[in-house]
């Protein structure tokens, strides 16, 4: 398992090149970024791919744990804190409770389908592929005859057997990414995304 750390420029400019890299294969009309985590990567992507960008939320039970949590890890060494997520993930804790409240944020409720043929997904990281499943499954039944492809900065071999990950820049990688609440620039990527998305409007 590796375990590597992004800043927000680092991630910026490595999502930049992703996206060059996907379009060589692949155009969409229109990027759906998984809230919130997958804000960052969609935002540099739209100027790349020059569409619109909207989000979708895949919420379950434990988030608010999480956001409770995070800032106390944050405190704890970098080696104690990947010694957790491991175990975290060996649990298969995910895997157990599989069912996400799926939101469409009012900007996706506001694009008209029979506009869009082609959709990429884009999120942090494509863990046990049951989110990532329930959000695109979400968005088929809206956009009925559009081709959805999915990125995940990170994606986990377990996920496969889920759902298939088109693009991914890492695999089998922890990374503590601004998005992560134990991120010392967490508080700076919220300030972002509240502000440029209306707090989860767009």
């Amino acid at each position: 398992m590796k375990f590597i750390e992004l800043s927000i420029e680092e991630l910026e400019n490595q999502c930049r090149e992703w996206a060059k890299e996907i379009k060589k294969n692949y155009q969409p009309d229109l990027i759906v970024y998984v809230a919130k985590a997958g804000y960052l990567i969609g935002k540099e992507m739209k100027d790349v791919f020059n569409v619109p960008l909207v989000g979708i939320s895949a919420t379950r039970e434990g988030n608010r744990l999480k956001e409770i949590v995070g800032p106390i890890i944050s405190l704890l060494p970098n080696f104690v804190r990947n010694v957790l997520i491991s175990i975290e993930l060996k649990s298969n804790k995910h895997e157990k409770n599989t069912e996400r409240q799926i939101c469409f944020h009012k900007s996706l409720e506001d694009i008209k389908n029979e506009d869009v043929k082609h959709i990429l997904v884009v999120d942090d990281s494509v863990d046990t592929g049951h989110s990532m499943k329930q959000v695109v499954d979400g968005i088929a039944s809206v956009f009925i005859r559009a081709e959805i492809k999915v990125a995940g900065l990170n994606v986990w071999d377990k996920s496969n057997n889920v759902i298939i990950t088109d693009y991914a820049l890492y695999k089998n990688t922890v990374i503590k990414s601004p998005m992560s609440k134990d991120s010392t620039e967490y508080k700076k990527f919220m300030d972002i995304y509240i502000k440029e998305t209306k707090d989860g409007i767009i």
